[in-house]
């Protein structure tokens, strides 16, 4: 996607005239600016990088389909890195976590292990199989609901 800079750049000295009118932007301040805008497009400018199967944790990791539950999850089944505390809690996160599983396959036998690391993650590999094929079927608002109520009841 590409991002005009200048535009990007006069839009955010308009905020901050708006926030702060007639304070201006000092020098120091815009060059701050511009190396922001700068700094959104070039992320901007590079292509997305899906999740896939079978390509392996240091590709999934590198990967733009990691979330906080799905890091979390990864480094309790690894052992290979620390992540805070997270568990899925919309489709979308678990989404992220189903296609860790997809990416690196040699983890689909330890999602009960996840039981062990907090009453949420406990839901979450009791619910592993029904989520998924609730979450491939394209029920999104079912599966919120259904998450909603297993955690709730705890199980």
């Amino acid at each position: 996607m590409q991002i005009d800079q200048i535009q990007l750049v006069a839009a955010i000295a308009k905020e901050i005239d708006r926030q702060h009118p007639r304070a201006g932007v000092e020098s120091r301040c815009f060059n701050t600016i511009i190396l922001a805008a700068n700094n959104i497009c070039q992320e901007f400018a590079k292509p997305v990088v899906k999740a896939s199967e079978g390509m392996g944790l240091a590709d999934w990791l590198a990967s733009d389909d990691t979330g906080m539950s799905s890091l979390f999850m990864a480094s309790k089944l690894t052992g290979m890195f620390e992540a805070e505390y997270a568990y899925p809690r919309d489709p979308a996160d678990f989404g992220r976590c189903l296609r860790l599983v997809e990416a690196v396959p040699e983890l689909e036998s330890k999602i009960r292990d996840m039981s062990q690391h907090g009453k949420e993650w406990a839901v979450v590999a009791a619910n592993w199989h029904e989520w998924a094929e609730v979450y491939h079927a394209g029920e999104g608002r079912r599966l919120y609901r259904l998450m909603q109520l297993c955690y709730e009841a705890g199980e």
